[in-house]
């Protein structure tokens, strides 16, 4: 499994809902550590190289200094063990919105 040296909790953790977003995005490794990331809007880049500090093109990323759904979407192709935890509570998550809206439609 891939262990990244990007220190997830310190730059943030992960927003489930810029991981529900990053889910369907495309993600292609263009160079070690590097990634273009399409499906939304327009393509991106991605790199992973830096230690403690991922890099995205997207205003996201470089006006709220957050990790954007293109950094999610590569970590999750590269293995990262916090967003495949992250996906685990964005289910579980979905799940339980589902079962409420289920209850009050009865």
């Amino acid at each position: 499994m891939y262990r990244t040296l990007i220190d997830i909790p310190r730059a943030g953790g992960v927003d489930l809902g810029r991981l529900e977003r990053g889910l369907g995005l495309e993600v292609a490794e263009v160079g070690p550590g590097r990634y273009a990331v399409s499906g939304g809007s327009e393509p991106h880049w991605v790199d992973l190289r830096t230690p403690n500090h991922p890099r995205c093109d997207c205003g996201d990323h470089l006006w709220r200094e957050q990790i954007c759904k293109h950094i999610l979407a590569a970590l999750l192709r590269v293995g990262d063990e916090h967003v495949i935890r992250a996906v685990g509570r964005l289910v579980l998550s979905l799940r339980s919105a589902a079962a409420v809206g289920r209850r009050v439609a009865a």
